[in-house]
């Protein structure tokens, strides 16, 4: 059981972005994490844009795919 709750809670935990439902949420957590990357302005808010246009937010240092973002 205990195994159960440790995979549960690290897929949680590494696996979605925080509380980031909407686009722009996303932007914020993204430049948030990024903040080590002078860039990370730039990058940001270009997958941000894509974002906004397919509801899906691709990390741009991650390559992480994340889907169903509100549009906003």
């Amino acid at each position: 059981m205990r195994i159960l709750t440790i995979a549960v809670f690290s897929f949680v935990a590494f696996a979605l972005p925080a509380s980031a439902e909407t686009c722009s949420g996303a932007i914020a957590h993204c430049k948030q994490d990024g903040s080590k990357h002078p860039d990370a302005d730039s990058k940001c808010t270009a997958a941000g844009q894509a974002c906004m246009k397919t509801g899906i937010f691709i990390g741009p240092y991650t390559r992480k795919v994340w889907r169903g973002f509100v549009k906003q």
